[in-house]
């Protein structure tokens, strides 16, 4: 059994492999072959979060171009014999470093704190004959990963079909946080998430729908873990040897397949710059594992409300998940494993996650500073199991905006966090009754060009 797993492994990676040298070989075909108009990405307005992607027309929004045109994509490429418009690409990116203090870590309070690289990035947005594409490809201290790399087509009435490794509609979109640290609901793979399959977006005046079938998700990339080398946090593959020391036992091999979702958002329009979203989402999907062959199920369900009102913004989300995998019998089915950044950890199977952020926006303009916003975002995640003990985060903290150049100044508090705090393994799962609030005090500087 465990030469099967490590054969499916194997051609897991090999097909990843083929799939980068795929699209590298195509990207070099458009640009030979078709007439292409390069222009260098300008920061996005909504880039300034932990991770951004720009968001196309076939996520629901139109995305200027650096004439202050919208890039329209609509129609039917063979409509007329007129000469067809040269392909668009534009090429971007991001290069991110961290000074951070952890008040869990003896070692770097002794240093007074410490300073490191955070991560490069490439952008890649395009489109031909009414066909647009966008990928983003990250790399980190000693792993690496598609962020996400997909295909859309817009139609004439504004509704896009979407192909590819792409964001999950589910709650407040395009992030249900403010901070650099999103919220806990990033670290449970609710917020921000991607994965492999294909989604259609229905834009409208006020109500917005989103549906999607995701085969699988992003997948594993270049890395030392056995399944984590991913951008957003997934059900993966583990066993003793990666966390053996947080208590797993044998190897867990549950996988998400086959998952649906469903988001629905009204916007209130209250005249001038004040409005305010209401949503529901929906998921359902299957957890395969390798050993049992047999295939269990996850869900969730989210509320959310998402507010501007002139300068302030308020977020507002409540929502559910369960994981019921079908493991070996004997395994302990109280948790399962999720993985990102080259690392896994437990993570309780069912709970329910609620949070609040505030922030409020201070235009500048002047020759260095464009705005600050500051913000407060607090989520809890209240874990089913009564043994388990349940887990918070509360980050404080102020966005400055200075041109390319964006910088995140946070005081991120957690308790019975993975990120925030020294039981990684355990966090999010078991956890322990006596943790108490532990402070990352971080500041996040990030050049977008």
């Amino acid at each position: 059994m465990s030469e099967s797993r490590n054969q499916s492994a194997q051609a897991k990676r090999r097909f990843l492999r083929a799939f980068q040298a795929l699209s590298l070989i195509l990207t070099a075909v458009v640009c030979l072959v078709v007439p292409v108009q390069v222009a260098v990405a300008a920061p996005l307005e909504d880039d300034p979060v932990p991770a951004s992607e720009e968001l196309t027309s076939a996520e629901g929004e139109e995305s200027p171009d650096e004439s202050g045109e919208t890039d329209d994509r609509e129609g039917d490429p063979e409509k007329s014999n007129e000469e067809p418009a040269p392909a668009k690409l534009h090429v971007g990116g991001a290069l991110r470093l961290n000074a951070f203090y952890k008040s869990w870590d003896q070692e770097n309070k002794d240093l007074g704190g410490d300073f490191a690289f955070d991560t490069f990035r490439i952008n890649v947005d395009g489109s031909f004959q009414g066909i647009g594409v966008s990928a983003e490809y990250r790399f980190y201290q000693g792993y690496n990963m598609l962020h996400h790399g997909y295909f859309d087509y817009v139609f004439k009435d504004s509704t896009a079909l979407v192909v590819g490794v792409s964001r999950v509609p589910f709650g407040l979109l395009p992030y249900a946080s403010h901070n650099w640290f999103f919220n806990i609901t990033y670290y449970l793979g609710l917020e921000d998430d991607y994965d492999a399959g294909v989604k259609v977006v229905l834009p409208g005046e006020n109500l917005n729908l989103a549906f999607a079938f995701y085969k699988t998700d992003e997948g594993s990339y270049t890395g030392d873990s056995i399944d984590s080398a991913r951008y957003s946090y997934d059900v993966v593959h583990t066993d003793e040897n990666e966390l053996g020391y947080a208590g797993v036992l044998g190897p867990r091999t549950n996988s998400e397949v086959n998952q649906l979702n469903a988001r629905a958002a009204y916007t209130l329009r209250h005249g001038g710059r004040s409005s305010t979203e209401l949503g529901v989402s929906a998921m359902y999907g299957g957890l395969y594992n390798s050993t049992t062959t047999d295939t269990g199920r996850h869900w969730a369900g989210a509320l959310h409300l998402n507010g501007n009102y002139g300068r302030f913004n308020v977020m507002l989300e409540a929502l559910s998940y369960g994981f019921e995998p079908e493991n070996p019998a004997g395994q302990d089915d109280r948790f399962i494993v999720k993985g990102a950044y080259d690392a896994p950890y437990k993570v309780a199977s069912e709970g329910s996650i609620y949070m609040a952020n505030i922030a409020y926006t201070l235009p500048i303009k002047n020759k260095t500073f464009d705005s600050i916003t500051f913000y407060n975002d607090f989520s809890y995640l209240k874990k089913s199991e009564d043994s388990f003990t349940d887990s918070a985060q509360n980050v404080l903290g102020a966005l400055v905006a200075a041109g390319r150049l964006v910088t995140y100044i946070d005081a991120a508090f957690g308790k019975n966090h993975p990120w925030i705090g020294p039981d990684y393994g355990r966090a999010l799962a078991e956890g322990d009754s006596g943790a108490g609030w532990e402070l990352r005090f971080n500041i996040n500087i990030g050049y977008y060009f």
